[in-house]
């Protein structure tokens, strides 16, 4: 067991890691590992685990333990649910470098800005307009859960994802190409009781096909309009899953929005 997280969060993920450690071993779980990344007001919380050999449990089973026994005294902006070899990287010499080689260079900036000013005026312009205010944002960097909390003024809502990755299969569909493959389980609870669950790929053709491009496969994509869930305090589970042949994912992020059409 290993546990890499910013001095004031080490109690936390201590706890965490006690709390899950038995009961994921149970179901056969070898090791458990936590990364913690943030501050305490907005914490990225990372359980990785390896499996005993042989052993049967799926990723949705331990995502599903993971959640269910998370301990209430410790709070996190985002929660991922991952293979221990899929944690992010810790070690500082090699953050130092990752952070030098994404430091931009002033030319640089203006290089880009120029190259991607036409493409975004293009691409940003349609489909701005069809987005409401963000609300909240159930943030995964991978497969994995993470949970959203808003107060819902019961108005009808809309369900978006915010994409980034490659994938090897291709789609017939040039909309489709651009959308990275992703299928979402989503409970909302509204006051402690669930009200709906919505399960949704990505990769669907739909009538309203709103696709927000900064440069594809980095969009954000519209999913799904909800009827009013009720006025008060809303909880959203979120588990994504990427498809069997998506090879690398930086965002799949679950964003809530003001619905601008029902």
């Amino acid at each position: 067991m290993t546990i890499h997280a910013p001095a004031d969060l080490v109690q936390d993920a201590q706890l965490l890691e006690a709390t899950l450690r038995p009961r994921l071993e149970a179901i056969g779980v070898e090791s458990v590992d936590i990364v913690v990344q943030g501050s305490r007001s907005k914490a990225a919380y990372y359980v990785g685990y390896r499996l005993r050999p042989g052993a049967t449990c799926s990723a949705s089973d331990i995502s599903e333990v993971v959640s269910l026994y998370f301990p209430a005294a410790v709070s996190y902006f985002s929660l991922q649910v991952l293979r221990a070899e899929r944690l992010p990287e810790t070690d500082p010499s090699v953050l130092e470098a990752q952070r030098k080689l994404r430091r931009p260079t002033a030319s640089m900036l203006i290089f880009f800005g120029v190259l991607l000013a036409i493409p975004l005026v293009l691409v940003l312009g349609p489909a701005v307009s069809g987005r409401g205010d963000l609300l909240v944002t159930a943030g995964l960097r991978g497969a994995g859960s993470a949970e959203a909390r808003f107060v819902a003024n019961g108005k009808p809502i809309a369900l978006w994802a915010s994409l980034d990755g490659s994938w090897s299969k291709s789609s017939s569909s040039k909309t489709l190409r651009k959308i990275l493959p992703v299928h979402y389980e989503v409970d909302a609870f509204l006051d402690g009781k669930l009200v709906h669950h919505w399960s949704i790929d990505t990769q669907t053709g739909r009538t309203q096909q709103k696709l927000f491009c900064t440069m594809a496969p980095d969009c954000e994509i519209f999913l799904e309009e909800t009827p009013p869930l009720g006025p008060g305090p809303v909880l959203l589970k979120v588990t994504g899953t990427p498809r069997d042949d998506v090879v690398r994912v930086d965002d799949m992020s679950l964003n809530v929005r003001k619905a601008t059409f029902f």
